[in-house]
């Protein structure tokens, strides 16, 4: 397996259970892709953000995103999650657990577009402690047995480890922002409405 396989993720993670490990039954081992990154935020701020790739890819927006900035505050009327909603473009959700992951498969277009005959992935959220958690990503491929197949398969580790290691690193600022807001406020409106009154 490469180096650009894997990023931010042990192996004692790797070995973990995923949601997309059933799902396609010939993925090629090599083109496993394993991604990590420790955020220091709430499971279910992170997860909410995560969800909310439904609007945005978070990535590079210049290349991904037509250079449309992607959303940097919850959207707070989002949809709720269902199955078949569209993700980042060419992903669409297959499976979700509320707070704990979110499965995501490549359209056709996505298909045409990588010379996939297969893709999933799978975030999975493992918290830590009450205020951070690991956000974990990974994807199985089966490309296409030709020579564009071919080709992408060696492209596509590396031009995902860019992009995706952007999306996880803007999650995190994100999140970890957010979060930050949030405790100020829950400690910082307490603490004023015990001060007592001053005469002026």
């Amino acid at each position: 397996m490469r180096m650009a396989n894997i990023w931010g993720m042990t192996s004692r993670e790797r070995k973990l259970a995923f949601p997309c490990d059933d799902l396609i039954q010939e993925y090629d081992p090599a083109c496993t892709l394993y991604r990590g990154i420790t955020i220091k935020a709430p499971v279910g701020l992170v997860f909410q953000w995560v969800s909310q790739l439904r609007t945005a890819p978070y990535s590079y927006d210049w290349i991904d995103n037509g250079g449309k900035p992607s959303p940097r505050r919850i959207i707070p009327d989002l949809p709720p999650l269902e199955l078949g909603q569209t993700v980042m473009s060419h992903f669409e959700i297959i499976d979700f657990q509320i707070d704990e992951s979110i499965t995501i498969e490549a359209t056709a277009a996505g298909h045409s577009k990588y010379q996939l005959k297969a893709l999933v992935a799978s975030y999975l959220i493992k918290p830590q402690d009450e205020k951070s958690c690991r956000l974990l990503v990974k994807g199985l491929m089966e490309f296409r047995k030709n020579p564009a197949g071919r080709i992408m398969k060696r492209l596509i580790p590396g031009m995902d480890l860019i992009m995706m290691r952007k999306q996880l690193l803007n999650i995190k600022m994100l999140a970890e922002r957010e979060g930050e807001e949030s405790w100020k406020q829950a400690n910082i409106i307490p603490l004023a409405q015990g001060m007592p009154e001053r005469n002026i």
